[in-house]
């Protein structure tokens, strides 16, 4: 890239050269400095959930798959005409990043309580590197991407979980989803004729499949980072420079090194500091604050063993739901008890009718599964609001929380008290419920396998906001019964007559 200077006076012309290479390298460099410090908690989120046990380091693969695609897309470029008029890419890139904001500021925290599993500040991540991305190259250019950009955007961290849960939910079923996007990288990368691009997906797929397979027999406890990682990318270069020697073979002559051209868009200072503003707004914006997962050590005993009711109370009913083994791992249990009073209690009915609640116990290996998928995502619930937590001291260290969800569907008002503890290696979540009918023919929420608690609540939050799930008026009718049931429950399991000490 050349620039010329006119300067006045008795001064000469002068012309000061930078070469392509400096200027591409200049301009990824500020649209990466844009990125990381605009989004830096989210990586940080990202990573410490990783470090958990999540699955959402893959979020740091996808640039590597990109990148596989992208060369491919580069290498069959054509020439370009310069752009010298940079105002519809200033008008679209400035819109894709106030989008990127409105997500961040606006939208997230309308999911809060979902945060960890549709992970929407990646979305608004993508956005900001879209709109950075025209600013800085040029709307053209960054469209001839697009095959790129739908791949990126096809992927997002609920969406992932959703394919990885319909294969079984297993590691291996989430090292797959990765190695299909992985065959997409390969399919555009090599992808000149549609011929290539279905060979390309097909060897891609196969061989990735065939690695993870071998890694996961191998060493069966490897981390999920690792089957991210290395079956897909791989794969997808691996297959990439097969592809180019097959094309190569037989041309003895040496081919012509490939030029670097100059980006097409003119420089533009403005652009780049509509980038960093952004930046800097992004970087403000707090993202919602981690769940509490309190380290509270349980009663002995195997954690697969039922828990006992406390006194007073009789279990009437056991169900086994194995569901949850596509969402909380392979080695987690979803039991629910339902017990019953011995006897009525006019304090709980006013006339004096036993009351029956039921205990789900959701045990698993995997911590960060719990802060995943919230307690309310065991339940398919429709057009139900939820009230602000009430902490309950339940004894022994053990903390609950206690809210009333309402049901307008059903005209019933059901009240939960939720608190964690640690058994060994195995986390449990004790969801104690009640309902304010009290006939024996009560009807409980049931566990039923759901991505989102409720779809239609989660579709009515993002037209009118949180007020719609929020209960502000709540009537805890049975905190009383909740909390002589839950400390009875957590002092039971302690007993003597549990074969534990006091």
């Amino acid at each position: 890239m050349s620039v010329d200077a006119e300067l006045p006076g008795p001064f000469t012309r002068f012309r000061l050269s930078r070469s392509p290479v400096d200027v591409l390298v200049f301009r990824w460099s500020v649209l990466f400095v844009c990125v990381v410090v605009a989004f830096f908690s989210t990586w940080v989120r990202l990573a410490q959930e990783a470090a958990d046990g999540a699955i959402t380091a893959y979020v740091f693969v996808l640039p590597l798959l990109a990148a596989v695609a992208a060369q491919g897309v580069a290498r069959r470029r054509a020439d370009e005409l310069p752009i010298h008029d940079r105002q519809t890419d200033n008008i679209v890139g400035g819109l894709a990043l106030l989008v990127s904001i409105a997500i961040k500021a606006l939208w997230l925290p309308r999911y809060a309580d979902q945060y960890e599993l549709a992970h929407l500040d990646v979305l608004a991540a993508l956005a900001f590197v879209f709109g950075g991305a025209i600013l800085i190259f040029g709307l053209r250019p960054v469209g001839r991407f697009w095959s790129v950009w739908l791949l990126l955007l096809a992927l997002s961290p609920l969406g992932y979980r959703l394919v990885a849960v319909a294969l079984d939910g297993g590691r291996f079923a989430y090292a797959l989803v990765m190695v299909l996007v992985a065959g997409v990288a390969g399919a555009i990368a090599v992808g000149r004729t549609r011929r290539r691009g279905w060979l390309g997906f097909g060897c891609t797929v196969a061989s990735g499949s065939v690695v993870a397979a071998l890694m996961l027999t191998l060493w069966p406890g490897i981390d999920i980072v690792w089957l991210q990682l290395v079956p897909t990318v791989g794969a997808a270069v691996v297959m990439g420079l097969v592809f180019y020697g097959i094309a190569r073979r037989g041309r003895f002559e040496a081919r012509r090194p490939r030029s670097i051209g100059l980006p097409t868009a003119k420089w533009s200072p403005s652009s780049k500091i509509v980038a960093i503003a952004a930046a800097v707004v992004l970087a403000l914006i707090p993202l919602p604050s981690r769940p509490d997962m309190a380290s509270v050590a349980g009663p002995p005993g195997a954690a697969s063993v039922p828990l006992v009711p406390p006194a007073g109370f009789s279990e009437i009913d056991v169900q086994e739901f194995d569901w949850v083994r596509a969402f909380f791992g392979t080695r987690s249990t979803l039991t629910r008890q339902t017990m019953r009073a011995d006897e009525g209690n006019s304090a709980w009915d006013l006339r004096a009718r036993p009351r029956t609640v039921v205990v789900d116990v959701l045990s698993t290996t995997n911590r960060a599964s719990l802060a995943v998928y919230p307690e309310s995502t065991l339940y398919r619930l429709s057009n139900t609001r939820t009230s602000h937590p009430l902490t309950i001291d339940l004894g022994r260290g053990v903390t609950g929380s206690l809210y009333t969800a309402v049901s307008d569907a059903l005209l019933l008002t059901w009240t939960k008290l939720v608190f964690h503890w640690e058994r060994g290696d195995v986390i449990q979540r004790v969801t104690i419920i009640s309902v304010d009918n009290h006939d024996e023919d009560a009807v409980f929420p049931q566990p039923m396998p759901s991505m989102a608690s409720n779809l239609g609540t989660a579709v009515g939050t993002f037209l009118r906001g949180n007020a719609i799930s929020i209960d502000d008026d709540p009537e805890y009718k049975d905190r009383d019964l909740l909390t002589t049931f839950g400390t009875g429950l957590v002092r039971q399991q302690w007993t003597p007559a549990n074969g534990a000490p006091q």
